[in-house]
């Protein structure tokens, strides 16, 4: 290996670990060089950077080298540039090797062309998002998002291909160590404020920070000027923890850009983080809608981009006019859109047109329903999360209506429930216990052949238990089998029933006894109901656990359950469904004020 002392430049046919053969230099900087080089054995070309021993002299920043260069090769995805190997020479120099690219950097294209065009930027820095996205997801931060970081190249499609390069400051966002104090990694010019110092002691450097440095490129891309300018990375690092960002027409007075494009862009340079797009996800969801769809080309020329046609003046209005359309997401803003401008975004305004119809659609009738056929349609659209939301709310709605009537076990309950939830998809049991119901009616009518007849039809149906009890007290043809009848429902009325046909009976002080023990508990029962929380029912289930009255007070717990829910979520929506469930409950008076 050949390298000369002043400035530790590799030579020319110089062989890496006796496989990288050096073709040439393609830069210098302040880390270290970077070359072409040539994969001996696969006749692929490489690059190729070197870092400084210098750097590497510490054997904490050493060790930490070696374990994010480790987690740098795992890093796979089309928008960053592969990782292929790495390691240290004898003499201390690291070096790590990386796809190389046949294109040219941000940088280079806005020197020789000047400011991008809106269509040009947007799509560069969504796929710039696209790569952040995964390395994020990965536990790695870039730390030197610059527009020299950020390259230009053409897929075998001949598609535009955007690559991250220069993981070599990458930061395993699990590592506490630091690096050396007298050592910034990265471009003073795009780094954030808290990558520059201005953090919190114990928070660490986490995504935002490779966002903020992205929104300088993309502020400097749209507008041909960078948000800050300085003669000296001092200058820069000052502007950067103290200056806002200009406005963009600050920033260039004579362009004029889309509705709703310059919050997006400022967002990601705010001071403080918190406040910055908590993900390159979202930050690409903000941006998407000013993603231009014209036809614009981006074509070769020697291995380069050539300038993106700009669009007419008639295309950048009807851009403005579609951003707007987006930004009011209305039917009727789509609509007119489509009426203005017939022939640009023809496709996704018709399909804008027919989603937001569906989603009001199933607005107005708000059932289980509507919403799963919205979401079967439109599933993935840009409503599909209100969508869950709604039908989330739809289905508790549906579910406390079925358990209102469900206890009511009436015909009017049933018959109620079905007209306002005739699509439900609990609509089948409703009618099964409406016809249930109303056969119940006319048995309790008759005599025991038609209770018999009942029990036939509907063995474990919900009033299957009350017609037993009425056959039981059918049974009861004396005393002895009335009482045991009256004795076995336990109930005040069996008990009454039983004295008013045996005042003199047998049974009858006992049957005294047992009305005195129940009417305490329908004491205790209806102090519970005063009280209205679930420690005063759990309670008097605990007092009286073969009381007859537990579904009645099984009912009366779960209303105070949904009221506790109801008041710690404390929204009138709760509110609305809570007395809709409940509109006779303990509680509706206290939900009817909060609902006020």
């Amino acid at each position: 290996m050949q390298m000369t002392e002043s400035t530790s430049v590799l030579a020319r046919g110089t062989v890496l670990d006796g496989k990288y053969e050096i073709v040439g230099l393609l830069g210098v900087g302040g880390m270290g060089e970077v070359y072409k080089a040539r994969h001996i054995h696969l006749d692929a070309f490489r690059s190729v950077k070197t870092m400084r021993a210098a750097l590497l002299a510490d054997e904490t920043y050493r060790q930490r080298f070696l374990r994010e260069a480790q987690l740098a090769t795992q890093i796979h995805h089309p928008n960053v540039a592969v990782m292929h190997d790495f390691s240290i020479l004898p003499d201390g120099t690291s070096y790590m090797v990386a796809e190389f690219i046949d294109g040219t950097t941000v940088r280079q294209w806005q020197l020789e062309n000047g400011r991008l065009p809106l269509a040009l930027a947007t799509e560069i820095a969504m796929q710039v998002l696209a790569g952040l996205d995964h390395v994020h997801r990965r536990g790695l931060l870039h730390r030197d998002v610059s527009a020299d970081n950020i390259m230009l190249a053409f897929d075998h499609d001949d598609h535009l291909l955007v690559k991250i390069i220069d993981l070599g400051v990458a930061k395993d966002v699990k590592s506490k160590a630091e690096i050396t104090q007298d050592v910034i990694m990265g471009n003073p010019k795009y780094m954030s404020p808290e990558q520059l110092g201005e953090l919190p002691e114990g928070e660490e450097l986490d995504g935002r920070t490779d966002l903020y440095s992205l929104g300088v490129v993309l502020f400097e891309m749209v507008t041909g000027v960078p948000p800050f300018s300085a003669r000296t990375p001092n200058g820069y690092i000052v502007k950067h923890l103290t200056q806002p960002p200009p406005s963009f027409d600050e920033a260039n007075p004579e362009l004029d850009f889309p509705l709703g494009l310059e919050p997006v862009v400022l967002r990601a340079l705010e001071k403080d983080r918190a406040k910055r797009y908590p993900s390159a996800r979202v930050f690409a969801e903000a941006l998407a809608p000013f993603v231009s769809h014209m036809p614009t080309t981006f074509s070769r020329t020697e291995g380069t981009l050539a300038k993106a046609n700009e669009p007419t003046e008639d295309l950048r209005r009807a851009e403005v006019a579609w951003a707007a359309a987006l930004a009011a997401d209305t039917y009727n803003a789509f609509r007119d859109y489509r009426t203005k401008y017939p022939h640009d975004h023809a496709d996704e305004a018709e399909r804008a047109i027919e989603e937001r119809l569906a989603f009001d659609t199933a607005s107005a009738m708000d059932t289980e329903a509507a919403w799963s056929d919205y979401l079967e349609r439109w599933g993935h659209d840009r409503h599909a999360v209100a969508a869950n939301e709604r039908l989330g709310a739809a289905k508790i709605r549906e579910e406390t209506a079925y358990s209102v009537a469900l206890a009511a076990k009436n015909a009017g309950a049933w018959a109620a429930f079905l007209e306002e939830f005739p699509d439900s998809s609990l609509s089948a049991h409703a009618e099964d216990h409406l016809r249930e119901t109303q056969a119940f009616d006319q048995a309790r009518k008759g005599d025991r052949a038609k209770l018999e007849e009942f029990l036939r039809a509907y063995p474990e149906g919900i009033l299957a238990k009350d017609a037993k009890q009425r056959l039981s007290v059918l049974d009861a043809g004396d005393d002895a089998r009335m009482w045991e009848a009256a004795k076995g429902a336990g109930t005040s009325e069996a008990l009454h029933a039983y004295l008013k046909a045996k005042p003199d009976g047998a049974s009858a002080a006992e049957a005294r006894r047992a009305i005195a023990r129940l009417a305490i508990a329908d004491g205790d029962f209806n102090a519970a109901f005063e009280t209205g929380t679930v420690a005063a029912w759990d309670e008097w289930f605990e007092r009286y656990p073969d009381s007859p009255r537990h579904d009645e007070a099984r009912r009366h717990r779960q209303e105070a359950v949904e009221f506790d829910m109801a008041t710690q979520i404390d929204t009138k929506v709760m509110w609305r469904a809570f007395l809709k469930a409940w509109p006779q409950g303990r509680h509706r008076i206290e939900a009817s004020v909060k609902l006020a």
